[in-house]
């Protein structure tokens, strides 16, 4: 599903979008933060809650417009601790 992430059109699986609107549960992000000391802190977001069309249902490409923009924000956060193991983005994004 397309989305956009740091100012660029990328690609994002729709499945948790998906899960909340089948299952009508909250989503919630889940971090790890590395501290000094080896040691490391794990974060729970308050509930982001989905986006929902004029009928109530939930709205995917919208909800995970959401959610992206809450991980982007973990980035921005703390970059040097961001890994990636994908090419993020593709020549056919930006078709």
């Amino acid at each position: 599903m397309p989305v956009t992430f740091f100012g660029q059109r990328t690609m994002a699986n729709p499945l948790l979008a998906r899960l909340a609107q089948h299952f009508n549960c909250p989503i919630h992000g889940t971090r790890i933060v590395r501290l000094p000391g080896h040691r490391f802190r794990a974060e729970l977001t308050e509930e982001i809650v989905p986006v929902r069309d004029a009928a109530g249902k939930v709205d995917i490409p919208g909800t995970m417009q959401k959610v992206i923009t809450v991980i982007e924000g973990w980035i921005r956060e703390y970059p040097e601790q961001w890994l990636w193991l994908h090419r993020r983005w593709r020549p056919e994004d930006h078709a």
